[in-house]
């Protein structure tokens, strides 16, 4: 499994209070980001329609573009800054076999209805893109939201949008993390340890 592919001693390194301390300043950075709306209900159609404003928002506080993975449990959304790992683990990220593991475990244990996953790529063109993957649990619905992105460090707000197109994505393996696989107890225990930083949001 995906767990085994990641040194377990890395997470060891998020356990000192300065690192606590800029992590969980960031996850207050994104909830404060998050909007509040009376009787909102957290599901795919909320992440959707108001996911892509929330992440426009923590890029803008934060002066950066991070993956993030965030999901809905009835009237909580719930944030999960990906980069914060590789910003405070010398460089060193979550791998791809990695994140299924982690994903689905978050999923199945928070009893999540949908999820997103938002991330930049560099197309062949060199062309900066924001690719995020919407996704709800039943009925099942996979759609991905890509984004143009220009960055120019040179002025005082150095990210801008262009052009957005949606496309149906049910083959994405983005769109696969409902898919849960039965744990080791040992496989859970190291894969709790990352529960806190998940940061969530009564809406």
């Amino acid at each position: 499994m995906g767990v085994s592919d990641f040194n377990r001693s890395d997470i060891g390194v998020f356990c000192n209070g300065l690192v606590m301390y800029k992590i969980f300043s960031t996850i207050v950075i994104c909830l404060i980001c998050l909007p509040i709306k009376a009787q909102a209900k957290c599901d795919y159609n909320y992440l959707k329609n108001d996911l892509m404003s929330v992440y426009k928002k923590i890029v803008h506080k934060t002066n950066t573009i991070p993956k993030i993975f965030s999901f809905c449990g009835d009237k909580k959304h719930y944030l999960f800054n990906v980069s914060m790992f590789q910003k405070f683990n010398d460089g060193k990220g979550i791998n791809r076999a990695l994140e299924k593991d982690l994903f689905s475990f978050l999923l199945h244990d928070f009893n999540a209805n949908s999820y997103s996953r938002t991330s930049l790529i560099v197309r062949s063109d060199q062309q900066l893109e924001l690719v995020t993957t919407i996704v709800n649990r039943k009925p099942f619905k996979a759609e991905e939201i890509i984004e143009e992105v220009f960055y120019d460090e040179n002025i005082i707000s150095p990210v801008s949008y262009g052009e957005l197109m949606t496309f149906d994505r049910p083959d994405s393996v983005f769109a696969k993390y409902f898919e849960f696989n039965e744990l080791s107890k040992e496989d859970k225990a190291y894969l709790e340890k990352f529960k806190p930083f998940v940061g969530g949001q009564e809406l």
